[in-house]
């Protein structure tokens, strides 16, 4: 088995191997009912987005342009990164998502922390993420453009392409998914600085497989917040993220022409977006998981 994978299967068979020397624990059935439901879920997405795909028409030329304004990132890392030992690690890292969740929801059980919110916020994830796929359907540079990464074509025609590949591009959840594992794993040092890693390796790995334009990640951002909020009954907080992904939707597809000829401003509003996103998740009256404001012990394990 792959290193990258096999880290975080074994650290889930660790917490696993603890609550079951615990004896009469019911959180080991907990654990082990929440995976197989983890895994479950994450299977039914996948056989919906594949009877999806052949339903909608895909919007990746709208997202494309948005992201030559951008620099078109996916195609350089992609040419900078392939082939080789490290691209390799990062698309394993890619199919690690699942294990990442349900790390940061073990850690939760274990150390008397916040399951309950960490599930309820994996679910919105991935259960808004789907309507939003089907609001903006694309499948990513890889399936868009058939020479990719080595030719990255000139400003096309805007019109939508009748691809196979399943349309789970905008927002990115694998972007949405690292984040909220980095802000859950907050209140421990050493799983926090590891999930920290892991949002980095997660931008190089989304962009240089070809599923996602950097504009797909950039939205994440402002998606991650309203499912945090959402999550912890923070309603009003959630609808304005929620808001603002939409808008962002709304851009991409009607506003393609003045991004091309403003790519300068459009540069500022990713730059406030994410920032915006970043400033929230780090103002503790606005980000309550804290030790300071839950029942997290003193001394909190790592």
């Amino acid at each position: 088995m792959p290193l990258p994978l096999a880290i975080p299967l074994v650290c889930w068979l660790v917490a696993v191997g603890v609550l079951a020397l615990r004896g009469r624990d019911l959180r080991l059935v907990n654990l082990l009912v929440v995976s197989f439901t983890c895994v479950l879920g994450l299977a039914c997405v996948g056989i919906a987005l594949q009877a999806a795909a052949r339903h909608t028409a895909k919007y990746d030329l709208w997202l494309y342009t948005a992201d030559m304004a951008l620099g078109a990132p996916s195609f350089l890392l992609a040419r900078l990164m392939r082939p080789g030992a490290f691209y390799t690690v990062l698309v394993w890292l890619y199919d690690a998502m699942p294990m990442t969740m349900l790390l940061a929801y073990a850690a939760h059980l274990l150390w008397a922390g916040k399951p309950e919110r960490v599930l309820a916020a994996f679910a919105l994830n991935f259960g808004t993420g789907y309507c939003i796929y089907l609001l903006f359907p694309a499948c990513g540079p890889g399936y868009a453009f058939a020479r990719f990464p080595a030719f990255a074509p000139a400003a096309p025609a805007l019109h939508p392409l009748h691809l196979l590949a399943p349309p789970n591009c905008m927002p990115s959840l694998h972007m949405s998914t690292a984040l909220l594992v980095c802000w859950f794993l907050r209140p421990w040092r050493i799983p926090h600085a590891a999930a920290m890693l892991n949002v980095v390796l997660t931008v190089l790995a989304t962009l240089a497989s070809g599923e996602h334009y950097l504009v797909d990640l950039i939205v994440a951002a402002p998606f991650t917040v309203f499912v945090y909020c959402a999550s912890g009954r923070q309603w009003r907080a959630g609808a304005a993220w929620l808001a603002a992904v939409l808008a962002w939707c709304g851009l991409l597809r009607i506003g393609a022409a003045w991004i091309t000829a403003v790519p300068g401003a459009f540069w500022g509003i990713c730059a406030l977006t994410v920032g915006a996103a970043w400033l929230y998740s780090m103002y503790p009256r606005w980000l309550p998981l804290t030790k300071a404001s839950t029942n997290w012990p003193a001394e909190a394990p790592g």
